[in-house]
């Protein structure tokens, strides 16, 4: 209801967005530079300091409900904001934060030394090999086929040496005698392996890798590695456990030893069994080209790695007052004062591919925690997931009615006129749309306004977008709404808008009667129209207050007693009976007419994002419509594609075949063709040629000098002249795609019957004499 706003303070959100989209579009990537998990994160600090800068001041108050890495609430950190932030799943929460717990670097390297003397010797025997010079040396990596397993003929890959080597041990790892770098497994690596195989991970850490793990395939956690050891070669097990034994022994300050612990609990991806290409970002156990490291090694690097990292922030500290809460995100809310908050910034976990608490289930047992054990977390965490013995309680109903609960919480704590960013991470096409208008619905009924949506991942600052040329919407966006006083919310009973409904309802009475129309009238029609739609509560005398506080927002007061419905109202032009496939037949001139202003192209994610711009006025039956139309076949009309269907430029209208000396020499499609041409003469813009895609008796569509759409239908006949048929059809085709002009052209003439119909159903007819007036006014050397 952002219309209903002062002036003043439509203009202030204006030029903060527009300031965020601008200074949005500057930053280039996405630099992996806060690496404080063992993953490649997809939020960008850079990027969430500019959303904070620009949409609060020095003293606001900034809010993350679902922190996960942490770093929305960096940024705000980093602006000198107050901030408050909330993460329940046990690891990430930890690891969040780390920078308000950072022992000095002294402390740390001091007990590394001592951590050296208990372990080293171990872990130097553990990944013992013997170098072709003799030396006996300590490998880095070593490469393997683990079904079957094998470790000699290995699956070729670009890790290996030149020769096929699969043990390396290069950089500062090299042989310090004669300064090889890498060597095949040999005899005495396989002897040295049998002997490891014979170890035995010592007995305490027996409980922590056989801890049962929940099972969902859809993150790799199969049946096969649902005990927590599988995850593991045998080899690594080993070494965590003497790691972590090492690290329990230290006698050092409690912050200093959580440093070392997060180290460790860094490198788990990288000890589990794992793609030799690296970093694992996943719990997938692959079969064949497998990579197992030093663990020691990868250790001390991490500990100088994640040191550099918090060190750099500059409102790091040891003083463990951290702003991140740990619980559920519905109760830390809860304690938040009303109208006490100036932004939410968050990202709320969005698919069923994002179980993150499961996904976490690799750092949990060492945290003495069991995500299997903990009823509270697996009943209400908000998720979608695909584990068996979950996703019956946990599907996207569910899902919706906790982020119902965010948005109604949200809009409590907010103060008006503040705002709600939303990282949004869309879906396949099929669901983007139905999703986008299924957060606009709850968010409109928690009393937010949707924004815009601004894309944040692209590579390219120039338009914010990533190429998709599989029809698939892959891009982050941020998700943007202002909170309303509650004096301008839309008001919900149920999913039902009763402002559409209050519009409609007189904008349907205008259109019967031609005319303005009393109050009671009105009333009586808007109480038919609750009793239809099953909601007659709404009739009630506790409800005729609002009823009528509605009655005043959408309408003006013509003359004493008389009314119509305001000009300018969010569902000004909307076709809200028009089934959705029809009414983005309407608006999809206008978007791409937009979107390839000055012979741009553009990709299919940015035709969704400004579709719905046009189409999403939070109805249940638009959203649930959406996700069955061909958007592919509705492009085509106005644009064809590029780049192997990644872009699309505008389309055309066909040129005719030169030596044509008569209309009558033209077939039917020419003949469609030329009177486009004849419509672009006369200021037509948007015109498409549909009449090979199903038309149901229309041939053109086009948007007339005035802004009108229109929608035309040719006839090249030689003799006979046009029945009414296609006068009703082209009238029936205006109503049903919310056309305002219906033109009807024809090489002959009309009958009597054709003439009357037309007449009824305000349909323009030109016949042969009109359209060769028209080709002497508009195209007068066309024939020559």
């Amino acid at each position: 209801m952002y219309w209903l706003l002062k002036k003043d303070e439509q203009e202030i959100i204006r030029e903060n967005v527009d300031k965020l989209v601008q200074r949005l579009s500057q930053i280039s990537g996405n630099v992996q530079v806060d690496q404080l998990f063992p993953y490649v994160g997809r939020k960008d600090r850079r990027k969430a300091v500019a959303i904070i800068d620009e949409l609060t001041d020095e003293e606001d108050t900034i809010v993350d409900s679902f922190v996960g890495s942490g770093i929305f609430i960096y940024g705000a950190s980093e602006l000198g904001r107050n901030c408050l932030g909330n993460e329940w799943e046990p690891y990430a929460y930890r690891m969040a934060n780390a920078p308000w717990r950072l022992p000095p670097i002294e402390a740390i390297k001091k007990a590394i030394d001592q951590l050296l003397k208990l372990i080293k010797i171990d872990f130097d025997f553990l990944y013992r090999t013997v170098c072709p010079c003799g030396h006996i040396h300590v490998l880095d990596s070593l490469f393997f086929d683990r079904n079957p397993l094998k470790y000699n003929q290995i699956s070729a890959h670009k890790r290996l040496g030149n020769d096929g080597e699969n043990i390396t041990y290069r950089k500062q790892y090299r042989c310090p005698i004669c300064r090889r770098t890498e060597k095949h497994f040999d005899a005495s690596d396989a002897a040295h392996m049998e002997t490891i195989s014979k170890m035995n991970v010592p007995a305490k850490y027996l409980k922590i890798f056989g801890s049962p793990l929940i099972e969902n395939s859809r993150i790799n956690l199969s049946s096969e590695y649902t005990q927590y050891g599988n995850l593991f070669p045998h080899r690594s097990k080993i070494a965590l456990s003497l790691l972590w034994d090492g690290i329990s022994q230290l006698e050092c300050e409690e912050n200093v030893k959580l440093f070392l612990e997060d180290a460790f609990l860094s490198i788990l991806p990288q000890a589990k069994y794992r793609d030799y290409r690296g970093k694992s970002q996943d719990l997938h156990v692959p079969p064949i080209k497998l990579r197992e490291v030093n663990i020691l090694y990868r250790f001390l690097r991490q500990t100088q790695k994640r040191y550099r990292g918090l060190s750099n922030y500059k409102f790091s500290s040891n003083n463990n007052v951290s702003p991140i809460h740990c619980s559920d995100y519905r109760d830390f809310m809860s304690e938040l004062d009303s109208s006490s908050v100036d932004l939410v910034l968050t990202d709320p976990p969005w698919t069923d591919g994002n179980a993150y608490f499961e996904k976490a289930q690799l750092y949990h047992p060492w945290l003495n925690y069991s995500l299997l054990e903990d009823d509270i977390r697996l009943k209400k965490e908000c998720v979608v997931t695909d584990a068996p013995s979950r996703r019956e309680e946990h599907n996207m109903e569910n899902w919706q009615k906790d982020i119902a609960e965010f948005f109604n919480e949200a809009g409590r704590i907010l103060k008006d006129l503040k705002y709600l960013a939303l990282f949004f991470r869309p879906i396949p096409a099929r669901h983007w749309l139905e999703n986008l208008n299924s957060l606009k619905l709850l968010a409109r009924k928690a009393g937010f306004e949707p924004l815009l949506s601004i894309d944040v991942s692209s590579p390219d600052p120039s338009m914010r977008l990533q190429q998709s040329a599989s029809y698939l919407i892959s891009e982050d966006i941020v998700f943007l709404f202002v909170k309303l006083p509650d004096e301008l919310k839309r008001y919900y009973y149920n999913d039902f808008d009763i402002d559409q409904l209050v519009f409609q309802v007189g904008e349907q009475i205008q259109e019967d009667v031609h005319g303005p129309f009393t109050y009671k009238n009105w009333r009586a029609c808007l109480s038919d129209c609750f009793i239809k739609k099953g909601i007659s509560e709404m009739n009630s005398p506790k409800m005729e207050g609002k009823i009528s506080e509605l009655f005043s927002r959408y309408h003006d007061e013509i003359t004493p007693g008389l009314y119509l419905p305001k000009a300018l109202t969010p569902f000004s032009g909307q076709l809200f009976d028009t089934p959705a496939i029809e009414r983005m037949f309407t608006y999809v001139p206008t978007v791409i007419s937009e979107l390839t202003e000055g012979g741009n192209t553009f990709s299919y994610e940015r035709f969704l994002l400004k579709l719905s711009e046009y189409v999403e006025n939070g109805t249940k039956a638009l959203i649930h419509e959406i996700q069955q139309i061909d958007m592919k076949g509705l492009i085509e009309v106005y644009a064809e594609p590029i780049e192997g269907g990644g872009k699309f430029r505008r389309r055309e209208l066909p040129k005719l075949p030169n030596g044509l000396r008569n209309i009558l020499e033209m077939d039917p499609y020419d003949f469609e063709a030329f009177v486009g041409q004849i419509l672009d003469a006369q200021g037509f813009s948007s015109i498409a040629l549909v009449g090979r895609a199903g038309d149901r008796g229309v041939d053109l569509v086009a948007t007339d000098p005035e802004g009108h759409s229109t929608i035309v239908q040719c006839k090249r006949y030689i003799e006979n002249n046009v029945s009414s048929i296609p006068v009703q059809r082209l009238h029936s085709y205006a109503l049903t795609r919310g056309a305002q002009r219906q033109i009807l052209i024809t090489t002959s003439d009309f009958t009597l019957q054709a003439k009357q119909e037309a007449e009824l159903t305000k349909t323009e007819l030109i016949n042969g004499k009109e359209l060769e007036t028209l080709i002497a006014t508009y195209l007068p050397d066309y024939f020559n």
